[in-house]
């Protein structure tokens, strides 16, 4: 039995240094956050941190804290010929995309929110309990020491012996007896936040929604800060090419600094909701040379080719008007990133500096006060406010702690206000200009055009080969063998009428080869019934259940018809083939000015456009009609593929 209470009185101890050293990590992970560079490593921290947490709450509070369950982080994808890639970007080495890749899933990791926030507030909450045996132990050690050695007990007067000595013995027997109580409240603190979101009150409360939010708003503001430093960074480079090298390593010099422009994009539209296209113009095709073997650039001819392409780049880059609208916006941009690091350090300091000091009081300020004598208030950022400001010496310390939680609030209120003025600011310089709009536009269809173009011609090679090889053949065959009737029919019968009997059979093989590719070029179901009956007499033919739902109030122009069927023909076959699916659902809508088809599948995920010809395929259809494909299917499943047309719908 004792030796329960004393087990459970020194992991009190270890839970109080563990809950100080989470709260060390939560300040760091945040200020890496800022930084971008050291973030991965942090939240590795954090996570490993949250983890035993979890094991200690089960193991010593005896509370099983439930975990919710993810694949490990994406390997990138090595292509053929040995580079790495990674949304749009190639690598050599995969060290890189593979650190980009764990911090967007960690980013989308639905428990990190939840174990930062606890190990953010556990010293002042679920880990106070856990002071409460040291706590009452250390009073019975003192009062005990002032019965020994003869001294009065403060505020009560009473001699030593009457009360110090059997006080101080029961308040160290307390602190013993209520250890195994103060891990078990710290075991329903660390289940409460840790736990998946559908089994805590808070979450079905609606509160951790508004507080996800908030401080989804707050860190994303200050990483956006930390990226937007870091393209600063890049225009100082910019700037520094163009004034040292009058602007000749400029282009080498924008090859490195307009991925950070890049990314900064990326993220923004990842953190704030705000798409924003690539505006730069295309990079010329290298010159030819002229019938007198020089190359022309401009109104300028060269001899030399390496030179030639060079002055090109220099053109490119310097009349790119999105090159301009980049360097201004980074060098603007440490102006309104000062205001979005605004929320995160009124968090930090309340939570951290005004509230959390005190903790921080007892391993420097009780030993200095000990050999020194001079006593510091715990205070000790209050105290140097009163410092600057003595008027207000006479407001009590403890008053840091409201003060602290107010900040900390006030900066979770304005974040999603900043974050807003941020995004205006971003779209204000970063968004392309209506002529860059109308460049991408006219460069989009140029590229739909020809892919449409490749695309029918392949389909009228598959259209030939397929007649030639298959109805064409059977058709010369029903020729010959009628040919040997007209020979056989009078010499021999039996012989003519098998020749018949076999140009029939033929004839049906062709036949059916006929009906299979006109279903191909554009089924029959498709152009009597529409789309949501076609969809549902493939459905039939699936050897995948496929669930299909929703219906159109009409009909659609039969090329986008077409598209949207063999969009869905493609991913109902890699459902089945490649993904190892059990059930298929389809979702045919029409919001007035798009068509909108989701298929969705529970198999194993991993389906990329970029690695295979069928949603690629499928991908430059729809760009044929300015449709979109857009794949979510991670490791491990489900897979979600969504069609949008922007297409009318007729009477």
């Amino acid at each position: 039995m004792s030796r329960r209470y004393g087990h459970a009185f020194v992991r009190n101890l270890a839970l109080t240094g563990l809950g100080l050293l989470g709260l060390l990590m939560s300040v760091l992970l945040v200020v890496a956050a800022t930084l971008v560079v050291p973030y991965l490593p942090a939240a590795r921290g954090a996570k490993r941190l949250a983890e035993l947490g979890r094991r200690l709450a089960e193991r010593w509070g005896g509370i099983p804290v439930p975990v919710q369950h993810r694949p490990g982080p994406p390997v990138p994808r090595r292509r053929g010929d040995g580079w790495y890639v990674h949304e749009n970007e190639l690598y050599r080495s995969p060290r890189l995309p593979g650190y980009l890749m764990e911090i967007a899933w960690r980013g989308e990791d639905p428990a990190f929110l939840r174990e930062w926030v606890w190990l953010h507030l556990t010293p002042f909450a679920g880990g106070l309990g856990t002071l409460v045996p040291p706590g009452l132990a250390g009073a019975g050690i003192w009062l005990g020491a002032l019965g020994l050695t003869g001294g009065a007990v403060p505020a009560v007067g009473t001699p030593p012996s009457a009360l110090a000595l059997p006080l101080g013995l029961a308040l160290l027997l307390l602190g013993f007896a209520v250890a195994p109580l103060t891990l078990r409240l710290h075991a329903r603190w660390t289940r409460m936040l840790l736990q998946p979101p559908e089994r805590s009150w808070w979450h079905r409360s609606g509160l951790a929604g508004w507080t996800r939010r908030r401080s989804g708003a707050t860190w994303h503001g200050a990483g956006l800060v930390g990226l937007g430093f870091a393209a600063f960074g890049g225009f100082l480079l910019n700037l520094l090419a163009l004034l040292l090298a009058w602007g000749g390593l400029s282009p080498q010099v924008s090859r490195l600094t307009r991925p950070l422009v890049s990314r900064y994009r990326r993220y923004l539209r990842r953190w704030a909701g705000l798409a924003v296209a690539e505006p730069y113009l295309p990079l010329p095709e290298p010159p030819r040379p002229e019938e007198d073997g020089r190359y022309r650039v401009g109104r300028t001819l060269y001899a030399d080719r390496t030179t030639a392409i060079r002055v090109q780049e220099y053109r490119w880059l310097f009349t790119d008007p999105a090159f301009w609208r980049d360097q201004l916006w980074s060098a603007t941009n440490p102006l309104v990133g000062l205001l979005g690091l605004l929320p995160a350090a009124l968090v930090s300091v309340g939570l951290f500096g005004l509230v959390c000091q005190p903790l921080w009081w007892a391993p420097w300020a009780v030993p200095l006060g000990l050999f020194t004598g001079e006593w510091v208030t715990p205070w000790y950022v209050w105290y140097a406010v009163t410092y600057a400001a003595p008027d207000l010496a006479g407001v009590p310390g403890w008053t840091s702690v409201p003060l602290g939680l107010a900040l900390a609030g006030l900066g979770v209120l304005v974040a999603p206000a900043l974050l807003r003025l941020r995004v205006r600011f971003d779209r204000l310089l970063l968004t392309p200009t209506r002529s860059a709009e109308l460049a991408l536009r006219v460069r989009r269809l140029t590229e739909t055009r020809a892919d449409a173009v490749d695309s029918q011609a392949a389909e009228l090679r598959r259209i030939e080969r397929d007649l030639h090889d298959g109805a064409q053949a059977r058709l010369i065959a029903v020729g010959l063998s009628l040919a040997g009737v007209e020979r056989l029919i009078e010499e021999d019968p039996a012989a003519a009428q098998a020749l018949v009997a076999q140009a029939r059979a033929a004839s049906a093989t062709a036949l059916t080869e006929l009906r299979d590719l006109v279903r191909g070029i554009h089924p029959p179901v498709l152009a009597e019934r529409g789309l949501p009956d076609a969809i549902r007499a493939v459905a039939l033919d699936s050897p995948v259940p496929v669930r299909v739902t929703g219906e159109l109030a009409g009909r659609l122009d039969p090329p986008v018809e077409s598209a949207a069927y063999f969009s869905v023909l493609e991913a109902l076959a890699n459902a089945s083939r490649h993904g190892g699916a059990s059930r298929v659902e389809v979702d045919i809508t029409h919001t007035g000015t798009v068509l909108r088809i989701t298929v969705a599948d529970d198999g194993r995920g991993g389906a990329d456009p970029a690695r295979g010809s069928g949603l690629a395929g499928v991908r430059r259809r729809l760009g044929a009609f300015d449709g979109t494909l857009t794949v979510h299917s991670p490791a491990g499943g489900p897979t979600l593929l969504t069609v949008r047309i922007p297409c009318p719908l007729s009477g």
